[in-house]
């Protein structure tokens, strides 16, 4: 999950907003004592943050929405405010100013929705920090990011990171509580430090392990499970992995091939002998090929963006954008699959525990782990995949925006547009696209050309929102025939107008040019619209 997963305001709980409870805690393994830990620093006045360290893959995420999801039912404890984040993977220390500034826009917004905010970037954190000191305020950060700032208050410049600036503050004076899950320990100014609370995340018992290979629906005897676990160090997503890919047609006689030393100092060694195996048992699969380009991903992206992505590089505006020599190629099986079988892929990575859903849009995801030995693994065997992956995906989602009439245009998410034409997602637009064929062609037959024309018009914005760019082109071009037909002139402007953004996108400038000309000559638009270059 990325972004805002939790939020709650007291004095405004019907408030509408990006909040989305965290997923249920049910099957959440021990832990018993952090549990504790985290509720006597929410009552202990003395403590303003709360540093939650350990290695990737030792289960902080899941302690939190384990936490989270327990507060709910106890009316988050007599907070005022809770307010969850979660950062994304980051590659390169330059993305650390951009990953700052996006929470901070995001906090202030919800934050301070009634006020002016300043643009200057310390102003901006000092009054994020008000406004959290306000009140008793719940903040969860979770996945922060290493950081390196001046940590003496009295040298503190507009230089140094925003975040730490947030955090020194909150150490320094909170009336209620922040959670920061991190993989290392953050510094922070020494005057401060007996208000933060260090606690290092313990990987899990013989016992809790074997409960959890259990509960994946491992079938082997306590002894055999609890010595996986001991084995594998009690690392939590180590054993999700194995426990996965036991109930899911994998032999313990695999799992007992892995040299499973116990190096748990050098972070997810165990975690990549696993993913071996398993990229070893899903060799040749689409379950693979989506893996990899979820993994190839900057960000957590939706599937109605993954299947836009892998639709539109059939199409020769899409294929302008690659350099001579990148090509996705590999991708191509994916391209191949329709919506139900797209479906059917993602469902069994879900139930392998390979890729996760944000609750709050449903954007698909890989823990850090896996996003990098998959990258390494498909960069490896595809170096003609283009790096910037994530790019094309924006420019795709772009582009679309661009050719959309301006009430369907891209607003917040790739969901709105779906939103807008009425239906919650990507299967019900698929059964409206089918139906509108089917009424397009009745009334084609019927030679009731006005409804054929307005027909057109939407059907041509669904495939659009599909990623179908050429049968997108063909109905544009039914809805102008139809149009004509009909000698009524709103809906021939109209559909011209999107078969002409149609055109510049695709290259068809002279074409879109002639149809300029077309509806000065046919609707009476005066001179001053002006002709498109050729």
């Amino acid at each position: 999950m990325i972004g805002v997963f939790v939020t709650f305001w007291r004095q405004q709980q019907a408030r509408d907003n990006l909040a989305c409870l965290p997923q249920s805690a049910q099957g959440f393994i021990g832990r018993k004592r952090e549990l504790l830990a985290l509720d006597q620093a929410w009552y202990d006045e003395s403590t303003g943050v709360f540093l939650l360290n350990a290695l990737g893959g030792t289960g902080k995420t899941a302690l939190l929405q384990a936490w989270l999801s327990k507060l709910e039912h106890v009316n988050w404890l007599g907070a005022d405010h809770v307010y969850a984040w979660s950062f994304p993977d980051i590659s390169d220390d330059a993305d650390l100013h951009t990953l700052a500034d996006e929470f901070i826009d995001s906090a202030l917004q919800w934050f301070g929705y009634h006020l002016t905010l300043p643009t200057h970037p310390l102003e901006r954190v000092n009054l994020l920090a008000k406004l959290i000191q306000r009140q008793q305020t719940l903040l969860v950060l979770d996945n922060f990011p290493t950081l390196m700032f001046e940590v003496d208050a009295e040298h503190t410049t507009a230089m140094s990171p925003t975040l730490g600036i947030l955090i020194n503050a909150l150490a320094a004076y909170n009336p209620g509580l922040c959670v920061i899950a991190t993989r290392q320990i953050i510094p922070a100014c020494e005057l401060f430090q007996q208000n933060i609370v260090h606690y290092t995340l313990p990987e899990l018992t013989d016992s809790e392990g074997a409960a959890l290979l259990q509960q994946r629906g491992v079938m082997l005897l306590p002894d055999t499970l609890q010595k996986l676990s001991h084995d594998f160090c009690g690392h939590a997503l180590t054993l999700d992995l194995i426990g996965s890919h036991l109930a899911n047609g994998g032999r313990p006689e695999e799992v007992s091939h892995i040299l499973a030393w116990r190096d748990k100092e050098r972070e997810g060694l165990q975690t990549r002998r696993v993913l071996a195996l398993v990229e070893q048992w899903l060799w040749k699969t689409p379950e693979l090929l989506l893996l990899y380009l979820i993994a190839l991903l900057d960000r957590p992206t939706t599937q109605k963006e993954l299947f836009l992505l892998l639709r539109s590089q059939r199409q020769a505006w899409f294929k302008r954008w690659l350099k001579p020599d990148e090509t996705l190629q590999a991708l191509e099986p994916l391209s191949k699959l329709n919506i139900r079988e797209f479906s059917k892929v993602q469902r069994r990575l879900y139930q392998m525990h390979l890729i996760s859903s944000a609750p709050d849009t449903g954007a698909l995801d890989v823990h850090s782990l896996l996003r990098v030995y998959f990258r390494e693994r498909v960069r490896a065997r595809f170096p003609d995949i283009p790096n910037r992956l994530q790019g094309l995906l924006e420019k795709c989602t772009q582009t679309l925006a661009t050719v959309l009439p301006p009430t369907l245009q891209r607003l917040p998410g790739m969901d709105q547009r779906y939103l807008s034409l009425g239906h919650a997602d990507l299967h019900s637009t698929v059964t409206a696209t089918r139906s509108l064929g089917v009424k397009l062609e009745k009334s084609a037959m019927q030679k009731h050309w006005y409804r054929a024309s307005i027909i057109a018009n939407h059907l041509c914005e669904h495939h659009l929102i599909l990623g179908n760019m050429s049968a997108a082109m063909y109905c544009a071009r039914r809805g102008v025939a139809y149009a004509e037909l009909s000698h009524d002139q709103p809906s021939l402007l109209q559909n011209m107008n999107l078969l002409t953004r149609l055109l510049r996108i695709t290259g068809g400038t002279r074409e879109a040019s002639r149809l300029l000309e077309r509806v000065r000559d046919k609707c009476g638009v005066p001179p001053t619209v002006k002709r498109l270059r050729a």
